[in-house]
């Protein structure tokens, strides 16, 4: 199974939300982010550490101003609060499941503390 399936294709679709925005507003400030979003959801997909700990920040403070919005009085934050609250989920449960996996390489089996 091939983890971080859900960010990865979640950031390619927000990525894809903000090309429509580019093109719509033709602003190039949508088109930096679109392109962003795209380079972390392919370094999210390739399992890149330093494109994790990215993601992981860059989808926590887009939740939080996305969440301002909505709480602003502006509906569709609602999709992204939702995208980016998926794509944290998918990250944190990756790094506790490699935490585990290197916990367990870590003990020695059969070894005894003399």
């Amino acid at each position: 199974m091939k983890r971080l399936r859900v960010a990865s294709s979640l950031l390619f679709l927000s990525g894809f939300l903000l090309l429509y925005y580019a093109y719509y507003l033709a602003s190039p400030i949508y088109l930096t982010f679109a392109i962003f979003n795209m380079g972390l959801g392919y370094g999210v997909g390739i399992e890149n550490k330093t494109a994790i700990k990215v993601a992981l920040i860059y989808a926590g403070v887009t939740f939080f101003f996305a969440l301002l919005f909505l709480i602003a009085g502006n509906p569709m934050a609602l999709i992204e609060v939702a995208i980016s609250f998926f794509i944290i989920h998918d990250i944190l449960s990756y790094i506790k499941a490699v935490v585990k996996e290197e916990e367990g390489e870590e003990k020695p089996k059969g070894e005894t503390k003399d």
